[in-house]
């Protein structure tokens, strides 16, 4: 008993009167931990947008080669469909879509100089050659597919 009372008087004395903090300075304080969070999350959705395109881009190019490999392993043309929001593997009208692929509706597949559909034929070379745009905010690819042997590549458009 005689051990806290003195451990009050120590604190009393060494304390004082002291309160707290001021609401002011709770303010400051609240307001500069805001200012130091808010920073860092305008850097993660630059990263983020990046990386949703560039990975639409690696599922586009995935998806062209399972187009072109389903053309060739069942010996019929298969088609490629964009839509707002989704695109469509097909390789039968009358068979339901081989894939189904929905992606954020912020991203655009415009058809450049490609007429659409995309279509691989038998032997798994493309119909026709082309350019189509896919752009998402403020990135934007274009792809570039070879007529022949289905070849094609990607360039990021600055």
């Amino acid at each position: 008993m005689i051990k806290r009372m003195v451990l009050y008087h120590f604190l009393k004395k060494h304390i004082g009167d002291s309160l707290g903090f001021t609401l002011i300075e709770m303010l400051i304080v609240l307001s500069l931990m805001m200012v130091l969070l808010i920073l860092p999350i305008r850097q993660v959705q630059k990263i983020e947008d990046s990386q949703k395109i560039t990975l639409f881009i690696q599922l586009l190019q995935n998806d062209l080669f399972l187009a072109q490999r389903n053309a060739v392993l069942k010996q019929i043309p298969t088609r490629i469909i964009f839509y707002q929001g989704k695109y469509e593997i097909e390789d039968n009208l009358l068979n339901p879509p081989i894939v189904i692929r929905n992606y954020d509706q912020a991203i655009s597949v415009t058809y450049l100089t490609l007429r659409p559909p995309l279509r691989y034929n038998s032997d798994g070379n493309i119909s026709n050659s082309g350019t189509i745009s896919v752009k998402y905010k403020k990135i934007e690819y274009v792809v570039t597919i070879y007529l022949g042997s289905g070849r094609f590549k990607y360039d990021k458009k600055s």
